[in-house]
């Protein structure tokens, strides 16, 4: 067996080959003007260029990943900030959506990708529906994975918690509410039989209910609740807007007035007003949820944690 060792080129060696093949030297001129074997030169050469392609590939692959990695990036803070906007408060007593449902509308909406130029098909729109919640929540689960050590997530927890609160509360408020105006209209029976006749709305009733648990929720949520005093007055429009205003104005006086006077009776009660103190609460608990999510949601708080961090949908 041969113990000869495999003649190594030298670099400057390598560098003449390189540069006399790029001009497409022949071997034989090749030998010749670096005193290098031509098999051993072209075994080199060879060499030298897979090294060279492994390198361009490596860099293209390093800048697609950058690119990709960037655009991650982006997607994440795009839908950071989405969500950032879209928490509130409940828009009031008919508030219908449990929390959830609120984050789920939110997800069902082309947040990373346009919206189609054209009008969708309904079994398209549902398509779209679809694709849209299933890219958003992936999305959301990523923007979860890189900032679970750094943003205190229990603040979304505690705004849906508060928010399903404030929902229970206004169906107790509404039916104690109702409860109050039909305790009044049992010594005027007259006005509830007129009520009832001209009312081209269903349930007036209710919707004397309503109207005054609008006016306290609108109080509280402009800071002019007060528990220790509380005074809220059903108004003119908010009862044209939910009750419908009648035709006669004396008849629409005497409506708000008993709005008023059932509102009144409502805010003495124990058990109403603690209802009613609740809901200051959990007005307290969103808005210090979503001023927490606010800034730690920020691009400028979120670029650097996702830079420093990785998740399962990060490019390699």
């Amino acid at each position: 067996m041969s113990n000869m060792k495999k003649k190594e080129v030298s670099p400057i060696e390598l560098k003449k080959i390189v540069e006399l093949r790029q001009f497409d030297t022949p071997w034989t001129e090749i030998e010749r003007e670096t005193k290098v074997e031509r098999r051993i030169a072209k075994r080199a050469y060879d060499e030298w260029e897979r090294d060279k392609k492994m390198k361009e590939q490596e860099a293209v692959r390093f800048r697609v990943a950058a690119e990709a990695f960037h655009e991650h990036i982006n997607d994440l803070i795009r839908l950071a900030e989405a969500l950032s906007n879209h928490l509130s408060l409940p828009i009031g007593p008919d508030e219908a959506r449990s929390a959830d449902q609120n984050i789920s509308n939110l997800w069902q909406t082309s947040i990373l990708e346009e919206s189609p130029p054209y009008a969708l098909s309904q079994a398209d729109r549902i398509r779209q529906i679809r694709s849209n919640e299933r890219l958003n929540l992936m999305m959301f689960k990523s923007l979860q994975s890189h900032t679970g050590e750094k943003l205190r997530w229990q603040a979304l927890d505690e705004w849906k918690g508060a928010w399903d609160s404030c929902r229970g509360l206004f169906n107790n408020l509404k039916i104690e509410g109702r409860k109050d105006i039909m305790n009044i209209l049992d010594k005027e029976p007259n006005l509830l039989q007129e009520i009832e006749k001209r009312s081209k709305k269903e349930d007036a009733i209710q919707r004397m209910a309503r109207a005054m648990v609008h006016a306290t929720w609108q109080s509280i949520v402009d800071n002019k609740f007060d528990p220790e005093s509380p005074r809220v007055k059903v108004s003119y429009e908010l009862v044209d807007r939910i009750v419908a205003i009648f035709a006669e104005k004396e008849l629409n006086e005497k409506v708000i007035a008993l709005c008023n006077d059932a509102l009144e009776t409502l805010l003495k009660e124990d058990n109403t007003l603690k209802w009613v103190k609740q809901l200051c609460d959990e007005v307290h608990t969103m808005r210090q949820a979503t001023d927490e999510l606010a800034k730690t949601l920020n691009r400028l708080v979120l670029y650097p944690i996702i830079l420093n961090t990785k998740c399962d949908l990060c490019p390699a």
